[in-house]
C-alpha cells in the first residue's frame, strides 16, 4: 500500500515531459521567485522543494511540504533544477 502511494506520488509530481516545462521562460520564473524569496527571508531561510508553476500565464509558488499539492495545469519545478541553473 505504501510503494503505491509512493508510486502514484511520484508520477504526480514529475508529470510526462510537455514542450513548454523546459521553456526557459519558466525557468525564469521560477529563479525570479527564489531570488525574491531569499532577498526577504536570508536570515532564517528555508530550502524549498521546489515551485508550483502555471505555463498559461505564469502564476507561480514556493513549496516546502513533502508532498506538494498542484492545481489543474501547474508543473512542478523540483529546486534541484533551478538550482542548477543558477550556477
Amino acid at each position: 500500500m505504501v510503494q503505491a502511494l509512493q508510486l502514484e506520488t511520484e508520477s504526480f509530481l514529475n508529470p510526462p515531459m510537455a514542450p513548454y516545462q523546459l521553456d526557459a521562460d519558466l525557468m525564469r520564473v521560477a529563479k525570479h521567485l527564489y531570488y525574491a524569496y531569499v532577498e526577504v527571508h536570508a536570515q532564517r531561510m528555508r530550502r524549498p522543494l521546489g515551485v508550483a508553476i502555471n505555463p498559461s500565464n505564469y502564476r507561480s509558488c514556493l513549496l516546502f511540504s513533502g508532498q506538494p499539492i498542484l492545481l489543474p495545469g501547474e508543473y512542478f519545478i523540483p529546486f534541484e533544477r533551478i538550482e542548477a541553473d543558477l550556477f
